[in-house]
């Protein structure tokens, strides 16, 4: 299998199912508890919480462990009462702040119009956006959008997830309040995340109930997800040069798609992304199509949103690109990993031009679109 749907999930790394295991065996003590081995549970998690912070420039006591990227949104947004977000947001973020704020408009290329972003910051007393989309990888001018709505009297809030461990980020670079991140995109478990909680900056808790995160977030501590977040963070700090090749491997696959096949566009091309994404869409072809046809020949790949039902929706996000419904149900993610090979590369591309010529072959005017019928 060629796994390619790592912005979805990346598999767990083997160093860090080793640093988890002998806290789901041995050392299962509740941290809160006031015996010697609990105390050792405790100090685990703390040197855990350093290991994080190290990752996006943070001190330790900025770091808050929670359950995933989504609860941090959740828990940031909560802490301001209308909030001035992007159109191509994550759904953390667009289903908890649309309603009471306000969508500033991308570009074609999907950088968020800076001029429209600052226009809107008025009436809000919170701004949030993703660091890197989703979808398309496309990272945005953090500096610029940041100072603007710092400005402005906003407070910030970043969604980092998918841009920790793949760019280098220090975080007190910028006037950012709040920052999501989650353990199981960079190699970690499940079912962790952190927020990110500027020194000083006001946070009302969202879950409620017992002093754990320094009565910040109640609810006993996923001791072995937090050590294998902080494991996981290690070897992301540790793998950043990687990136670079994979940044290669993604230019070539984006290249040979372009030499191989007529009709192929790439989304977000034009401007900054992430070194391990590619979403492109080939010209009659859904990515709905071509997910069925990609799977049984070894290629596991997404559209980037959850639409691969029996009833796809068009990506909000390449919408808002400027695409229309057929040509934003064409878009297809491929994202990479530090454990990709080129040996998986070779055989991607072949299978991929492939598939699409395929498809292609057919459908056409009296036959008409290939469906995809899924029980």
């Amino acid at each position: 299998m060629i796994y390619w749907d790592n912005n979805g999930t990346t598999p767990l790394d083997e160093q860090v199912l080793e640093a988890m295991l002998p806290y789901l065996r041995e050392q299962y003590f509740n941290p809160s508890a006031g015996y010697r081995a609990a105390r050792l549970v405790k100090a685990k998690i703390e040197q855990s919480r350093e290991q994080l912070a190290a990752l996006i420039g943070a001190e330790p006591d900025e770091i808050i462990f929670c359950s995933c990227g989504s609860e941090a949104s959740n828990t940031a947004l909560h802490q301001m009462q209308r909030v001035l977000i992007s159109a191509t947001e994550h759904p953390a973020t667009r289903n908890c702040a649309v309603g009471c704020g306000s969508l500033a408009p991308v570009q074609s290329n999907g950088l968020i119009d800076a001029a429209a972003w600052a226009e809107l910051c008025a009436g809000h007393d919170g701004a949030s956006f993703a660091w890197a989309n989703h979808e398309t990888g496309v990272i945005q001018d953090v500096a610029r959008l940041c100072n603007i709505a710092s400005d402005a009297g906003l407070l910030i809030h970043v969604d980092a997830v998918q841009a920790a461990g793949k760019l280098p980020i220090n975080l007190h670079d910028y006037p950012i309040s709040y920052a999501s991140l989650s353990a199981h995109k960079i190699h970690g478990p499940k079912g962790v995340g952190a927020l990110y909680r500027r020194r000083g900056a006001a946070l009302s808790p969202y879950l409620r109930g017992g002093s754990q995160e320094s009565s910040l977030r109640a609810g006993t501590e996923n001791v072995a997800g937090i050590i294998g977040f902080a494991k996981a963070a290690q070897l992301a700090l540790a793998a950043a040069e990687r990136y670079k090749e994979i940044e290669r491997m993604r230019n070539r696959l984006e290249q040979a798609l372009l030499d191989g096949l007529d009709g192929i566009i790439i989304h977000g091309a034009a401007a900054p992304r992430l070194p391990h994404v590619s979403h492109f869409r080939a010209s009659g072809v859904t990515s709905e199509q071509l997910s069925f046809v990609l799977e049984p020949a070894g290629i596991i790949a997404s559209a980037g949103a959850a639409c691969m039902t029996s009833n796809p929706e068009p990506s909000y996000v390449l919408k808002a690109m400027g695409l229309s419904d057929q040509e934003a149900l064409e878009g297809l993610r491929i994202s990479m990993s530090r454990m990709t090979t080129q040996l998986e590369l070779d055989q991607g591309i072949a299978i991929l031009l492939k598939s699409i010529k395929h498809i292609r072959s057919v459908q056409s005017m009296l036959t008409g679109p290939v469906t995809v019928y899924r029980p």
